[in-house]
């Protein structure tokens, strides 16, 4: 008996944690965005620089984690704007891939202007 109520609160225990997990959000300045159990592929956190302008060129910087443990790359909006050859942004947002629960994660930033 009191090794099934220890199992019992094991699993408890771990179904919290990946509770935890499959609801959380991922906090960016343009927003909140939903961060998915397995497969996620979205763009969001847009944000206007400069309304009334059309932007002529796009770049991206991206930054990619490896099970939470191993990160690396430049998401910064400088970044992405180096790499698309814009002096002036007029708009930004980002790219999140996610699998498999954090496993794999690539963030890119997407900068747009002239």
């Amino acid at each position: 008996m009191k090794r099934l109520l220890m199992s019992l609160g094991v699993l408890v225990a771990v179904g919290s944690l990946a509770g935890c997990g499959i609801g959380a959000a991922y906090t960016q300045p343009g927003g909140v965005t939903p961060v998915a159990g397995i497969v996620m592929d979205t763009t969001s956190g847009g944000i206007l620089h400069d309304n009334g302008v059309t932007p002529t060129k796009t770049g991206r910087a991206c930054g990619t984690s490896v099970l939470g443990v191993v990160a690396s790359g430049d998401t910064s909006v400088e970044a992405a704007m180096a790499n698309g050859g814009i002096k002036k942004a007029v708009f930004t947002n980002q790219h999140i891939r996610y699998f498999v629960w954090g496993a794999y994660v690539e963030i890119c930033t997407i900068a747009r202007g002239n």
